[in-house]
């Protein structure tokens, strides 16, 4: 009805009213007015809220109207035309008068005190840089933009080291970062993507001359440990996001959250970094499991009651597993933890397709790689699960993931054996597998 009345253009002139009171009435109606309601969020954008709400968000100091503004601009944020103009004109004035002044962040130049800020202001900012830094704009121009990632960075290293896990910016601050992180090796140019020109420099100059046999038809970065870079003692901005410190304040709070979303999100980001087929991932992986022995923590998001949590822990456990130095590493560590989930996860989750995809491909690979010790892990509940994964016409990708895993399992002599106890025969792996499935494991 206040749409109708077209009190939506009338709150916006509000807004620059002289009086404190008027504008605050102002902005928490306009709130409230556009919170779950597209229609009133683009009316608002069509009325010049947008900027009328940034203007007086940069000149006021009152914390009350700061409250409304910064949940104005944080509800206005979750709907997908508003973002381009939002990050035009939201980023800068809550970067620079609400971010970098409460995280406790300085590079010397900044003026204001964290106390002129209040933690509700910050938890709002944060909600609405959440939802930008998921827009492919919004998250290139975040990691660019100066001192913002340093400060919802070191935010959270606070709250860490305070033993301040579940403050409730945290969360939205790891959902940040985790979003930063997306596609980073390929977005963001860092040493790793000289390195990989490196690589493939060499590649190419050996291939030339013959020098490889004919079993490396693909550069193999992946069958070796990548030696880490050093690092930047201070790092900067997107350094940040693949900095060691980075990584072990994602699995600090692996080990103290209580709460899904930060565990998810910090499990989505060593998801991120670990994604590429390049040398990033490689390096990555090795940091997270070997250096910073973040393999146990990671292993026990697979018992949480959270399917997105398990997901993501699943996830980033197959992205690691492609790398064979950490094979053995990971069979020990991660094997029990990967076999279970295979064993007794039920399909009533929108995520267990996926769930089930990448516990197939971390069997594989672990098991392939140490036949011996996998396995003591092939029990009859876990083969029949993927038995019926293989049959299964609601999961394609997982079908495929178990129909790999079994013909695998079958090629080894010592784990063909371990099948055949189970009731496995040639004729079953025949109608199981098929024969389109064998080319697959190139892929992968």
């Amino acid at each position: 009805q206040v749409y109708r009345l077209g009190g939506i253009a009338k709150l916006v002139e509000l807004l620059r009213s002289q009086n404190q009171n008027v504008q605050r009435a102002a902005a928490g109606a306009l709130r409230n007015l556009v919170f779950k309601n597209p229609t009133n969020k683009i009316e608002t954008r069509r009325q010049n809220g947008i900027r009328e709400c940034v203007s007086l968000l940069r000149r006021t100091g009152n914390t009350e109207i700061q409250k409304q503004l910064t949940g104005l601009l944080w509800n206005l944020s979750s709907t997908d035309e508003l973002k381009e103009e939002l990050i035009q004109e939201a980023l800068p004035v809550l970067t620079d008068c609400v971010i970098i002044p409460f995280s406790g962040w300085s590079d010397g130049s900044c003026n204001r005190t964290r106390e002129i800020i209040d933690p509700e202001v910050f938890f709002n900012a944060t909600g609405c840089l959440r939802n930008l830094s998921s827009a492919d704009m919004g998250r290139q121009t975040m990691r660019n933009y100066p001192g913002l990632i340093d400060s919802v960075m070191t935010y959270t290293q606070n709250c860490v080291a305070s033993s301040r896990p579940d403050d409730k910016s945290v969360e939205n601050c790891i959902c940040i970062l985790h979003n930063l992180s997306y596609r980073l090796d390929a977005e963001v140019p860092n040493k790793y993507t000289q390195l990989n020109h490196m690589a493939r420099s060499v590649y190419m100059d050996k291939t030339l001359t013959g020098c490889f046999n004919s079993r490396s038809g693909k550069m193999e970065n992946d069958e070796y440990g990548v030696p880490l870079p050093e690092e930047d003692f201070k790092p900067k901005g997107p350094s940040w996001l693949y900095h060691s410190d980075a990584i072990r304040t994602y699995l600090s709070l692996m080990d103290q959250s209580k709460k899904d979303a930060t565990l998810e999100a910090c499990a989505g980001a060593l998801q991120n970094l670990t994604a590429s087929r390049g040398l990033m991932s490689n390096a990555m992986s090795q940091l997270i499991g070997l250096k910073e022995k973040g393999l146990p923590r990671i292993a026990r998001l697979l018992q949480s009651n959270s399917s997105e949590v398990v997901r993501s822990g699943a996830s980033l456990l197959s992205n690691m597993s492609r790398h064979p130095v950490l094979h053995k590493t990971m069979a020990h560590q991660v094997l029990p933890d990967v076999s279970r989930l295979l064993s007794f996860q039920s399909g009533n989750t929108s995520s267990y397709g996926e769930i089930m995809t990448s516990a197939c491909y971390t069997l594989r690979n672990l098991i392939m790689s140490n036949p011996h010790l996998g396995k003591s892990y092939l029990s009859s509940n876990l083969l029949n699960n993927v038995v019926s994964l293989c049959r299964s016409g609601s999961c394609p990708k997982a079908a495929e993931a178990a129909r790999l895993l079994l013909t695998d399992l079958w090629s080894n002599r010592e784990l063909q054996s371990v099948l055949k106890q189970q009731g496995f025969d040639k004729n079953m792996m025949g109608s199981l597998a098929g024969t389109t499935f064998r080319t697959l494991s190139s892929r992968f």
